[in-house]
């Protein structure tokens, strides 16, 4: 009788082993799903604010094209629209730091 009940504690303690070792991975594996969602996340929001910036730089062109009839009046009317996005985008920078 006490031999079985040796045996019995034995494969108890065997199987809670394989359990906490499954466990143990899980948990692992969990954090890396969960550092790899940050990451995405991250980069989600880094080509959404470049879809922005494009969409913006877009209606620039457009309302640019529509305002200034002749090549040079269009390129001197990007480089100052080019200018103004850049001091737009320099001053959130700062505003982000802060």
């Amino acid at each position: 009788m006490a031999l079985n009940i040796q045996n019995i504690s034995a494969s108890i303690r065997a199987k809670v082993e394989v359990i906490s070792n499954r466990q143990a991975m899980l948990v692992e594996t969990i954090e890396r799903q969960r550092q790899e969602a940050e990451r995405l996340q991250r980069r989600i929001n880094e080509l959404e604010a470049e879809v922005k910036r494009l969409e913006t730089d877009r209606e620039y062109l457009t309302v640019m094209r529509a305002a200034a009839p002749t090549p040079q009046q269009a390129e001197q009317s990007r480089a100052m629209l080019a200018g103004l996005v850049r001091e737009i985008d320099r001053c959130i920078a700062e505003l982000k730091a802060c």
